[in-house]
């Protein structure tokens, strides 16, 4: 099964929703950017999810360096990089992952440095 649909189905289950395939639909429609299953990533919180996955998981906020301006390379790039539910503003990033948390932190909240170490690391396992 899809980490989505885990999560979406835990936190669905703990917040007394229903849980059966129409409603998980529903609330992965409703709570994640991006609906369609994907084996890795693909976990950017719409303001409802994260407002719902708050209530049951810890989560931190990384302040970034520069206030960020979108761009869909940007959000694939986060999409593709970060294997746990995020959420991001135009100031903060909030991760659902400690070891994601820490990445982001030795970074220093710069998101083109993040970006550019993911991108060499991933030239050095191939």
């Amino acid at each position: 099964m899809d980490q989505k649909i885990d999560i979406t189905k835990y936190v669905a289950e703990q917040s007394g929703l229903p849980t059966d395939a129409k409603s998980l639909k529903k609330w992965t429609a409703q709570w994640w950017c991006n609906p369609r299953q994907k084996p890795k990533g693909g976990l950017k919180l719409t303001d409802e999810g994260f407002a719902r996955l708050t209530t049951q998981f810890n989560c931190h906020k990384i302040t970034l360096e520069e206030p960020i301006e979108y761009t869909n390379q940007m959000i694939l790039r986060f999409d593709n990089w970060i294997t746990c539910p995020w959420y991001i503003t135009n100031k903060h990033i909030y991760v659902f992952n400690d070891k994601t948390a820490v990445e982001l932190v030795l970074f220093s909240g710069n998101v083109r440095r993040f970006f550019s170490a993911k991108a060499m690391s991933l030239d050095k396992t191939a």
